[in-house]
């Protein structure tokens, strides 16, 4: 045999058996699979959800969690160090010197990170720019629904979401604070699955609820389910 077939045989073995290892790795390597996280990925992720059900409730957390499966990735912060802001900005409030500036918090966010998937949730939780009184008025290019009294909903919007405006006063807050300052909590989310996990208004009425306990808000009305526009 000449030198040069020998050569031709033995590349093209090579390339079958590159052929069949790829033809391996693409069956084995399926499509939608979530990437493995690491072992300080992972205890990262178990930390954030037990902030996460303190946020949105255990039952919440645990219909996403087996909606957005082993992709799932959660973060957080510090929910003490929230409040402790929020309760100091509320003291420091005066309708008189009220510059409009809020300091936005995202005490919760829950991610699926699988190939060709990247859906999200995000909580949010702020004071208002808007008092209760300009809530309640038919101004608002957005219109604000009435839930019940001193409780307003907006429907989603590109950067927010849907979001949920409520009285809320700060015991040793000035005067009128409550509805002149009041709290904001917002549900964002992209690329949920359909019909699958907690829905907006679930994690929604649980934030607000969840929130204004935590944060030590003195008005407490029954929120309906159903907290649609």
């Amino acid at each position: 045999m000449s030198v040069s077939v020998a050569r031709r045989r033995t590349g093209a073995s090579v390339a079958a058996a590159l052929a069949v290892v790829l033809s391996v790795a693409s069956c084995g390597g399926g499509g939608g699979d979530a990437p493995k996280a690491s072992a300080t990925e992972a205890a990262r992720t178990e930390a954030a959800l037990r902030t996460c059900q303190k946020v949105f409730g255990a039952k919440n957390v645990d219909s996403l969690r087996a909606e957005f499966g082993e992709g799932l990735r959660a973060y957080d912060r510090s929910l003490t160090d929230m409040k402790e802001r929020l309760v100091t900005e509320a003291h420091d409030w005066t309708a008189v010197d009220d510059d409009l500036r809020r300091a936005t918090y995202r005490p919760c966010q829950i991610q699926e990170r699988a190939e060709g998937s990247d859906g999200w949730v995000t909580s949010t939780v702020a004071w208002s720019m808007w008092s209760i009184e300009f809530l309640s008025s038919t101004k608002d290019v957005r219109a604000w629904h009435k839930v019940v009294d001193g409780v307003y909903v907006s429907p989603r919007r590109p950067t927010t979401g849907t979001s949920l405006a409520m009285t809320c006063t700060i015991p040793g807050s000035a005067a009128g604070q409550g509805s002149g300052l009041p709290l904001e909590v917002s549900v964002n989310e992209e690329d949920r699955k359909a019909g699958e996990g907690a829905s907006t208004e679930q994690l929604l009425k649980s934030l607000a609820e969840n929130m204004r306990e935590f944060i030590g808000c003195r008005e407490k009305p029954a929120l309906p389910d159903d907290l649609a526009p």
